[in-house]
């Protein structure tokens, strides 16, 4: 069990969708905000244009704006004033705040003669093992992803070739980009959006982030990963596959086999209490198997060069990490397994699902062909 927090948790949000925020109360908003969690009582501030809206969706103890905290002029747009109202109503010396408190607030609060903890790890550590109704609203998410993946898969699998090799589909280049926009159009239509999605082709994937551009080509693996968030749950997804149009080059062919060999073994490997670095290891060890060395030269990465994957939740990114430490995984924690590899001449080669850890192992939410 995680340890609880004995001290008040403050969170101040410049308008932007905050995952602690999410979690804990429920509400977003594009406008700045205020939390205090004391204990079981929590009390949210908001603008008087978020007032109503958060007063019907918030599952907090009280709403509050800075006209009810007796704020006047100009302190009532000063996120620091409406903190420190907030704290000192609530009759608090101490709070608790995360690493990435803005420090011009936290100096105004110990002016003010507040102290400021500054937490070492996840505010709120429960986060991280996902409830039944949380595993359902990713499981949404990532079906959602699934059906886009499937349509980019097709239409690369479908789409014509000139005498150059590039990909054409109704009479023009297939390009990362169109693909891309239909990624976005499928995902749309499941009330989801992602920004970053990677359409890489070519020696463009040996980057695992370079979201890819221009013509795509026949005979080269192409990266796909998408990453939506819903926009009603702000729950996310996530999923990669690397597609190749007609027949890969042999080394090409050699790494998919490697990798998709890696990603079946790194799956067997979940289970509750495994340590991370047993997941990771695994897949490292498959790649060797198969000939493929992770090395560093000159700065340049090669092999494979990220870890076996991370959780995901109201963040694309959270704990735990599947990486080298020993941290254990949990029942209820939803992670990727996304073995990859990576070479400047070929280019990249990535599998990636994301899975449930249940009593009987990894639970994959949403299936997808690999090619």
């Amino acid at each position: 069990m995680a340890k609880k927090l004995t001290s008040a948790i403050l969170l101040v949000e410049g308008g932007r969708q905050d995952a602690d925020l999410v979690y804990t109360s429920g509400f977003s908003a594009p406008d700045p905000v205020v939390l205090l969690v004391n204990g079981r009582r929590k009390s949210l501030v908001v603008s008087l244009l978020e007032f109503g809206r958060a007063k019907a969706e918030a599952r907090v103890s009280e709403v509050l704006t800075p006209q009810l905290l007796g704020l006047e002029g100009v302190a009532r747009n000063r996120l620091s004033q409406w903190a420190i109202a907030v704290v000192k109503r609530a009759r608090l010396r101490t709070v608790r705040v995360s690493a990435n408190f803005p420090v011009m607030i936290a100096d105004q609060l110990r002016e003010a003669g507040i102290r400021v903890e500054v937490s070492s790890g996840p505010l709120f550590p429960n986060r991280r093992q996902k409830s039944p109704a949380e595993i359902k609203e990713i499981t949404k998410t990532q079906r959602a992803a699934v059906a886009a993946m499937r349509a980019a898969m097709e239409w690369i699998r479908s789409a014509d070739r000139d005498r150059r090799g590039y990909l054409q589909q109704d009479g023009k280049r297939l390009t990362s980009e169109r693909v891309r926009r239909l990624i976005e159009q499928r995902l749309l239509e499941s009330d989801c959006a992602a920004d970053e999605t990677i359409v890489a082709g070519g020696c463009q994937g040996a980057e695992p982030h370079e979201r890819g551009h221009g013509p795509l080509r026949t005979g080269q693996p192409i990266v796909i990963d998408i990453f939506p968030r819903h926009k009603q749950s702000g729950y996310c997804g996530d999923i990669t596959r690397t597609v190749v149009h007609g027949q890969p080059t042999p080394e090409v062919a050699r790494m998919l086999t490697a990798v998709k060999a890696a990603h079946g073994a790194a799956l067997k490997a979940v289970r509750p209490g495994v340590a991370v670095k047993t997941i990771h290891g695994t897949a490292q060890e498959t790649l060797l198997q198969y000939g493929f060395e992770t090395t560093v030269k000159n700065g340049w990465g090669e092999g494979f060069i990220h870890s076996t994957g991370h959780g995901i939740g109201l963040e694309i990114h959270e704990a735990p990490s599947i990486n080298l430490s020993s941290t254990r995984l949990m029942l209820g924690d939803v992670i990727t397994i996304e073995p990859g590899l990576y070479y400047r001449r070929w280019g990249g080669v990535r599998i990636e699902d994301t899975v449930v850890v249940t009593r009987e192992g990894a639970k994959i939410l949403a299936r997808c062909p690999y090619p």
